[in-house]
């Protein structure tokens, strides 16, 4: 992942790379940071053919460009581009969001924006991949599968459980088609009834409960424990399969 960061304030400066620093080591992501003191030698930059997956923009910067034309002409050469705001104040918000920005910081930078921030990367990435989708009223609700934690029947519909808790929801809709909707995803298992788990986000299982990457840890019904360790053996061997194509171990 490829990180721009336009700040003209040598002491945000400065603070931004410390907090990054340390967020993206216990994260263990793997990200690349290129730092601009001015909108100009970011555009010349990304007029040159440099691509970068997130722009994060102060909004006043000192001279030449500020953060919102900065945005618009980066818009104009990548409309998907993904941008996120940092400033001292929320009077630019409107002029902010008009451009399309995904998120407004106000600062100082910490490591929770950080995590926020790379959590919105993640999710507005991923939304137009592999969603599922299910139908609300004359609406249709699109979860990204990838940050299902797990899927538990509730109140004569499902409940749906994030890796974000501010984007969790209640649907009114049967829990028995959402196991139709899964059934042929070998990451989702249902662990008892009317619950479903998504193993990619489980840290650890045994035949009494699986720990998810929350550390919430969530039991396993007497009946289904043997065939939650026979589908969770499945889904390894399924995982080490799709490890060794990206791998190109497998002909």
């Amino acid at each position: 992942m490829r990180i721009v960061v336009c700040e003209d304030d040598i002491h945000e400066r400065k603070v931004i790379q410390e907090v990054m620093k340390e967020s993206f080591a216990e994260m263990s992501v793997e990200i690349e940071v290129r730092y601009f003191f001015d909108g100009e030698h970011l555009l010349e930059s990304v007029y040159q053919g440099e691509k970068y997956d997130l722009y994060l923009l102060d909004i006043v910067l000192g001279h030449g460009r500020n953060g919102v034309e900065t945005a618009q002409e980066l818009r104009k050469h990548n409309p998907e581009a993904m941008i996120i705001f940092l400033t001292n104040s929320k009077e630019y918000a409107i002029e902010a969001f008009e451009v399309g920005a995904i998120h407004y910081l106000i600062k100082p930078v910490t490591k929770e924006t950080i995590r926020e921030i790379l959590e919105r990367w993640r999710l507005r990435t991923d939304q137009q991949t592999d969603c599922l989708e299910i139908p609300d009223g004359k609406e249709i609700r699109k979860f990204v599968k990838s940050q299902i934690l797990y899927i538990r029947s509730r109140d004569r519909g499902i409940e749906i459980h994030l890796k974000s808790h501010k984007w969790d929801a209640w649907v009114k809709y049967p829990f028995g088609e959402i196991e139709k909707k899964l059934e042929a995803l070998p990451q989702f298992v249902r662990i008892a009834r009317g619950f479903l788990v998504n193993m990619d986000n489980v840290q650890k299982i045994d035949f009494q409960e699986c720990t998810l990457i929350n550390g919430k840890n969530l039991l396993i019904s007497r009946r289904e424990q043997r065939e939650v360790m026979n589908k969770y053996n499945d889904y390894l061997f399924f995982k080490m399969e799709q490890e060794e194509k990206v791998g190109g171990r497998v002909e």
